[in-house]
């Protein structure tokens, strides 16, 4: 138990606490943002017979606060005493009226069952493992193994072919073998006779919302104002937030900084490079919102000490190196604040990933006779592939296009990591990968709206808001998406996919409920991305620790003559390989320790 303590301490430096009562044990580390002189975990119901770990953040917990007062004796002010309140008072339905993030398990001493549960989105992790009559829990992947110290870490070959056509596991699943995850939206019951049972408590509705556009955007600008103003901001310690001078996060910054909270602290890092370096428009919207704004560029050395270190952090392989920067803003966030707000969640609802609109263009593309369609593909492919982002590189922007216009039309899980045969030249032999968990939604047959719907329930979660979880709690930082509030996302997934888009831009929508309230000049950037150089330092530094690792032992999946072969042509700038490239380096240095 100490040891798995010591591994999340990083989550919650404040505070730490246990429960000793026969066959269970339960502890926690807290980062104290509410009530910072109660909330101690964990935390027992006045009779002795509940007890709570809690992880994450209750933002309606007032409101449910006075609604209990009759039935429960309050003893501080936090929101972990309202969610064991409500939990001991009105059952396991209670998760459904809780507005948040939260991870939690509740023990029943007297019939030894368990309750475990996930918010909505997924933003809080919850992971698990059977192993004969012991069950064991916890936040991240090494203080699990910590838990169950006999049962060695091997991998999991399912979830290890999910990783590489995606970037992650899929929902539910881990590239652990024998370790699973709470579902998000899901509830898991352990009784005492060793059952376990998952089902979903929150099912949003996609009936078509019978209003018009205008109408449509002033509501979303009524619902974001309510979830920064009423909700996100809710602590009882300074909250900032980050700001790259996109429209995602100057819109939260912008409603932030309005909501009489005082100066809003706001912090970017970025890259020398040019195309990954987002201060110059941040410092812009900085200065036109007023925000009191904090800078820096990101060195080598600390990306390369960062890049070494994370894959352990993860417990698991991650193929987004955009984990990279997000920790390093995180690090100079928490020199200031223990909350930050963030843009996260966006994207995946008002449309704003350059491959829907790849997608509607693609459509288009097919129409064409077979013949000019071959003789485009050709011109673009003789040209070398640039080192350079895409939302800098038109070249970058067209061969992404083309090989995305090859694609088999297969059913949208997510965004493929990795084309097929560069798959197959790097990991070749690899599973069939796992199948996905019930959804919320049948498919839909409108294309787009589908990849709309399953990019919400599988790659927000399992990339998105898993990274900047990490990312953030690494430095003790807790981080809140506005925008994925809970009555925000049930309105804005009721309405036509097509409100979101203007003629092969995306949030539309999003542009006029914010018109007036974000500086123009964000809506006419291009749309660049948190990323980082991998493609630069994979000629350097990276390259050279990949094939050091790859040279120095087992390999695994990967074929170190495919690895080899690939960053040879990268290195020579004949193919951009970075993301299959990074996918390997990830794992092997998970592999590595």
């Amino acid at each position: 138990m100490a040891e798995a303590l010591q591994r999340l301490k990083h989550r919650g430096p404040d505070e730490s606490g246990h429960f000793l009562g026969g066959d269970f044990v339960a502890a926690q580390t807290r980062l104290a943002i509410i009530d910072l002189k109660g909330g101690h975990q964990p935390m027992r119901d006045h009779s002795g017979r509940w007890v709570l770990v809690f992880n994450g953040e209750i933002y309606n917990y007032r409101e449910l606060r006075k609604q209990l007062a009759g039935r429960w004796t309050f003893r501080d002010d936090s929101d972990t005493e309202v969610l064991l309140a409500g939990l001991v008072t009105e059952g396991a339905g209670f998760v459904e009226r809780l507005d948040g993030m939260w991870a939690f398990v509740l023990h029943d001493t007297a019939s030894g069952d368990l309750l475990l549960s996930r918010d909505r989105f997924g933003k809080k992790p919850l992971y698990y493992r059977r192993h004969g009559e012991l069950f064991a829990c916890a936040s991240e992947l090494p203080a699990l193994a910590a838990l169950t110290p006999d049962v060695a870490v091997t991998e999991d070959a399912a979830g290890i072919a999910d990783y590489f056509r995606y970037g992650y596991a899929l929902p539910g699943r881990t590239c652990v073998a024998g370790v699973s995850e709470v579902l998000p939206a899901h509830m898991l019951r352990l009784r005492s006779d060793g059952h376990i049972v998952q089902q979903r408590y929150w099912t949003p509705s996609v009936e078509p919302w019978k209003g018009g556009f205008e109408e449509a955007a002033e509501h979303v600008r009524e619902l974001l104002t309510q979830s920064v103003h009423r909700r996100q901001l809710a602590s009882d310690v300074e909250v900032g937030a980050f700001l790259s001078g996109g429209v995602d996060s100057t819109t939260v910054c912008a409603l932030a900084q309005k909501s009489g909270f005082g100066k809003l602290r706001t912090f970017t890092a970025g890259f020398h490079e040019p195309t990954y370096d987002e201060r110059a428009p941040a410092a812009r919207a900085a200065a036109e919102l007023g925000t009191l704004h904090t800078a820096e560029e990101i060195s080598p050395d600390m990306a390369a000490a960062l890049a070494t270190e994370l894959p352990r952090r993860m417990g698991q392989p991650f193929g987004d190196s955009s984990l990279v920067p997000s920790a390093l803003v995180a690090s100079v966030a928490a020199r200031h604040v223990k909350v930050v707000l963030t843009g996260d969640g966006s994207d995946e609802i008002f449309g704003g990933y350059a491959r829907y609109m790849g997608r509607l263009l693609r459509q288009r593309y097919h129409r064409l006779p077979a013949p000019l369609r071959s003789i485009v593909e050709r011109g673009v492919l003789a040209m070398p592939e640039p080192y350079a982002h895409h939302s800098g590189s038109l070249l970058k922007r067209a061969h992404l296009f083309v090989r995305l216009a090859r694609e088999d039309r297969d059913a949208y899980i997510g965004p493929p990591a990795i084309r097929k045969e560069t798959l197959a030249q790097l990991v070749p032999g690899l599973g069939t990968g796992n199948s996905m968990p019930d959804l919320p939604w049948p498919n839909d047959p409108d294309e787009l709206r589908q990849m709309l719907l399953m990019d919400s329930l599988v790659y927000l979660p399992q990339d998105i808001l898993q990274k900047v979880d990490r990312a953030t709690m690494m430095f003790s930082v807790e981080a809140r998406s506005p925008f994925l509030d809970k009555e925000l996302f049930e309105f804005v997934v009721r309405l036509p996919w097509q409100w979101h888009f203007s003629g092969m831009r995306g949030k539309r929508l999003l542009h006029a409920a914010m018109r007036g309230r974000v500086p123009d000049f964000i809506w006419n950037r291009r749309k660049q991305g948190f990323a980082s150089p991998v493609s630069h330092w994979l000629r350097g530094w990276l390259g050279d620790d990949l094939m050091a690792i790859a040279d120095s032992g087992d390999t695994g999946v990967v074929d170190v003559a495919g690895l080899r072969a690939l960053l040879h042509e990268h290195r020579a700038g004949r193919a951009d390989h970075s993301q299959p490239l990074w996918l390997a380096y990830a794992y092997l240095r998970w592999r590595a320790g």
